[in-house]
């Protein structure tokens, strides 16, 4: 009955797997699916969903109950955080202060002359913005503007040059990162400037430093390879200057990064606290007052912040309703009772660095195949705390590999929007990029799983 059991959630996890790949709306995959799960679940062993005190008193019917409460709980939590960090993000890129960062933070950079120096440090520039910029795809597309000229110019291949900044942009951290508000929020229980402060920040830079000296040392060995072995035949392919950013005062540059420091400062300072959600309005209240006063359009900047209603509606769109459909998913899965088995064996087993290693891999292969970080881990993330439990380990040693190696298996997807928007802008092919970037991002994997364990487990 085990093996059953076993069979027949691995099946299910393929066929959903089968439907993404055949890019089936991922939501309507997640929420159909797990819906049509319970309810067959419900009419076989006739076990409710729902705890006795809070079932509606007919099986079926708790299922949507379930699925109602899914919605009511995400966005009401999970959800809004979201929804407001989203659009402050769109504002801050509408009033062209976004870019105005990314112009004052690479721009130093085309005074070097160590072509792959340069490249390593806009590696580490790059996964620092992500902490500000959280969309991989946004913030991919405003560096092959600013950046990308420069490492072409200075030398690297166009190709080489396209995979730095996919790949410098690997880890979701930050308050503002979906992906860690999630951690916080539905599987470690704590507030996402803990998990960035406490858990993230250490071994994420580690990583970091890590990813960008291999990284960069790799794509030395192929470019000097593909020019037969030295370097003064690389800057062969000029690209055009990335244009002028748009005009805007340099302080401007603040406003993206005003938000973290808020939530930084509130934090280790014992006056109050201040969580993300009234950071970013804070915020979001003191850059379009700012706004207001220095438009000679009033009525014109106050219809400005349609922009920033529209990227919540968006972010409830595109990212919201996968949690409360990935939500369903995981109840469907626990539902079959094979990963409780598998759970119990990983338990039994007693090598914790097994059970980090192969949830891991899960997330890891799921962000290639769906092209989504996001996606994986929402729909393997809640899976954790129960496997730590039974383990008899802290859920973060198993939680922080899985989470970051969603975001790396994304960097390698065919499928991903940040790949197919920057082999676009940069003039190469989709594929030779995925190849490009797949030897980086199985080592920063292998890499992530030796440093979360060394700062988890040991």
């Amino acid at each position: 009955m085990e093996i059953l059991a076993v069979i027949l959630t691995l099946a299910y996890i393929f066929f959903v797997s089968y439907l993404v790949i055949k890019q089936y709306n991922v939501v309507f995959v997640f929420m159909s699916s797990g819906i049509a799960v319970l309810l067959l679940c419900a009419l076989l062993t006739g076990q409710s969903v729902l705890d006795a005190d809070k079932s509606t008193g007919n099986l079926l019917i708790d299922v949507f109950q379930f699925v109602e409460n899914e919605f009511n709980s995400n966005t009401a939590g999970t959800g809004i955080t979201l929804m407001v960090v989203s659009g402050y993000a769109a504002y801050m890129s509408h009033i062209r202060a976004s870019n105005k960062l990314a112009k004052i933070v690479v721009g130093p950079l085309s005074k070097l002359r160590s072509p792959y120096l340069v490249a390593a440090l806009l590696f580490v520039i790059d996964s620092y913005m992500k902490t500000i910029i959280s969309s991989h795809s946004a913030l991919g597309i405003l560096l092959m503007a600013i950046a990308f000229p420069i490492l072409v110019e200075l030398g690297l291949s166009r190709l080489s040059a396209a995979a730095i900044v996919v790949i410098g942009g690997f880890i979701d951290w930050g308050p503002s990162s979906p992906s860690a508000i999630f951690a916080s929020s539905k599987v470690l229980g704590i507030s996402p400037t803990e998990f960035f402060l406490q858990d993230q920040l250490l071994p994420g830079t580690v990583l970091v430093l890590v990813a960008a000296i291999f990284t960069a040392l790799y794509f030395r060995y192929l470019d000097r390879k593909a020019s037969g072995g030295s370097d003064s035949k690389l800057g062969v392919d000029k690209v055009a200057p990335a244009e002028t950013v748009p005009s805007c005062p340099t302080w401007y540059a603040l406003f993206p990064v005003l938000p973290l420091v808020l939530i930084i400062v509130f934090s280790v300072l014992p006056v109050f606290k201040l969580q993300v959600v009234s950071a970013f309005l804070l915020s979001l209240m003191v850059v379009f007052v700012i706004e207001l006063v220095r438009s000679s359009n009033k009525k014109a900047t106050t219809g400005d912040f349609k922009i920033v209603m529209s990227a919540m509606g968006k972010s409830f769109t595109n990212v919201v309703t996968i949690i409360i459909g990935a939500s369903v998913f995981v109840k469907a899965i626990e539902s079959l009772g094979g990963i409780t088995i598998i759970s119990n064996a990983l338990a039994s087993a007693n090598i914790p660095i097994l059970a980090s290693t192969l949830m891991s891999l899960i997330t890891f292969l799921a962000g290639i195949v769906l092209g989504s970080g996001i996606a994986s881990w929402y729909g393997f993330g809640p899976l954790v705390p129960d496997i730590a439990t039974k383990m008899g380990i802290s859920t973060l040693s198993i939680a922080l590999p899985m989470e970051i190696a969603s975001g790396i298996g994304r960097c390698m997807s065919p499928v991903a929007a940040v790949m197919i928007a920057v082999a676009g802008m940069g003039g190469v092919k989709l594929m030779d990029l995925v190849r490009r970037c797949a030897v980086p991002c199985v080592v920063i994997f292998i890499a992530n799983l030796i440093i979360c364990a060394i700062f988890t487990l040991v």
